[in-house]
């Protein structure tokens, strides 16, 4: 009987031990996690520099289903989706229109677009891309215009402006930046050093 009560008391000590080295063990892994969590905070977006150049497009477009709030019309007829086109403006200058996509509320432009020709004809790597290119001064702006392409003439979707010094490298989402446009994604390229698969994507 002795020897069944010795047993349970170690069971009782051992079952103690484990208990408490593992909230030991918990409270040490939180602790250093909340530690090095301070010593590393989020890093911000990386801004453009002042006086370097940009290549700036937009990547994705997406649009109201309806061109109006009503939403009684269609883009275009037989309830056709819009076909949308975009262009960019600097220093009060259009400096770059995009290419139409036809009949989509989602539209997508690649950085760069090589033809046939391009090749034939030794078009170099910077001619082909298609984007905006500006310099990054302070007090400057882009403004963004987005269009429907109509056969009589272009229904103007929506536009924003944006500071040219607030733009991030790589990509960065808006929503809602203006008009019935639902979102959009704008893409900044340094111009010098081109990154080829930044480019291509």
């Amino acid at each position: 009987m002795a020897a069944k009560r010795v047993l349970v008391w170690v069971w009782i000590l051992l079952s103690t031990s484990l208990v408490v080295g593992s909230a030991g063990a918990a409270i040490y892994y939180w602790r250093d996690k909340d530690a090095a969590e301070e010593q590393e905070p989020l890093q911000a977006p990386r801004l453009v520099e002042a006086e370097k150049r940009y290549y700036v497009l937009l990547a994705v477009l997406e649009v109201e289903a309806k061109p109006d709030p009503d939403g009684d019309s269609a883009w275009d007829t037989r309830a056709g989706a819009p076909d949308l086109y975009y262009e960019v403006l600097w220093q009060d200058q259009v400096v770059f229109e995009s290419s139409t996509k036809d009949d989509t509320l989602v539209a997508r432009w690649s950085n760069a677009a090589i033809r046939v020709s391009d090749l034939v004809d030794e078009v170099s790597l910077d001619g082909s891309i298609k984007a905006a290119r500006i310099t990054a001064r302070p007090g400057d702006e882009l403004e963004f215009r987005i269009y429907d392409a109509d056969t009589i003439k272009d229904d103007f979707v929506g536009s924003w402006k944006t500071p040219v010094m607030s733009l991030q490298l790589g990509d960065q989402t808006l929503e809602k930046p203006g008009g019935r446009i639902v979102s959009v994604v704008c893409r900044v390229v340094p111009l010098d050093g081109l990154n080829l698969e930044a480019l291509t994507r």
